[in-house]
């Protein structure tokens, strides 16, 4: 069994110049744009065209039960471009243990990168961790996704939209062996690379919408 934990707080959202962006779009705050079961194609965080480096920084809710082993930690999460073609758009994605503000971010517990996003098609994307970066969590209710934009390259500027997020997490009875990747999916873990998942795959474990 797997439990799903969601955005349940919303901590920090700034551009390097350190005005108030990305943008907030069909909700009152970025946590609630992106706990939904399956994101909303009309509820999204957006960064300004164009720019890199801006920060979206989540709080995750707790675990229904504390996870007994440091296998089968996933994060997920979804995201599209405002318009398909110009220029390439990424996101850095950390997990993060006690973060409190730029200044204090706590503890890295993982990082990666997603792969580049296509274009306005919503594009889920997952990372599992290893067992060495599930094992530095001591606090599961002090979680945080720390998201950063990254223009990549080339053509007109783009904005990055990110829908949805959730951290999947085995249950106290879940055995402590990890679930098969492909060959495909194991080579991108390797390289530190988020792996594209189908939508299919994504709405598993705890069905219940975040706070």
């Amino acid at each position: 069994m797997t439990q799903l934990i969601r955005p349940d707080a919303s901590t920090t959202r700034t551009q390097p110049e350190g005005r108030l962006v990305p943008a907030i779009r069909g909700q009152a705050t970025m946590h609630a744009c992106m706990n939904d079961i399956a994101p909303a194609s009309t509820d999204y965080i957006e960064s300004l065209a164009g720019s890199s480096g801006e920060v979206m920084v989540v709080g995750v809710g707790d675990p229904t039960t504390t996870p007994t082993n440091d296998f089968n930690h996933i994060i997920r999460f979804c995201a599209s471009k405002d318009a398909s073609g110009g220029a390439n758009v990424g996101l850095l994605c950390q997990l993060r243990q006690s973060y409190v503000s730029e200044t204090d971010q706590g503890t890295l517990i993982a990082e990666f990168t997603g792969t580049e996003i296509p274009n306005t098609v919503d594009t889920f994307f997952r990372y599992r961790l290893t067992t060495g970066e599930a094992s530095l969590i001591t606090d599961y209710t002090a979680l945080s996704l720390r998201f950063v934009v990254r223009n990549l390259r080339g053509g007109a500027p783009r904005s990055c939209r990110l829908h949805w997020a959730a951290i999947e997490l085995p249950t106290a009875s879940e055995p402590a062996q990890h679930r098969l990747l492909t060959e495909a999916e194991a080579a991108r873990q390797r390289r530190g690379q988020a792996v594209v998942q189908d939508l299919d795959r994504v709405t598993v474990g705890d069905r219940s919408r975040g706070a």
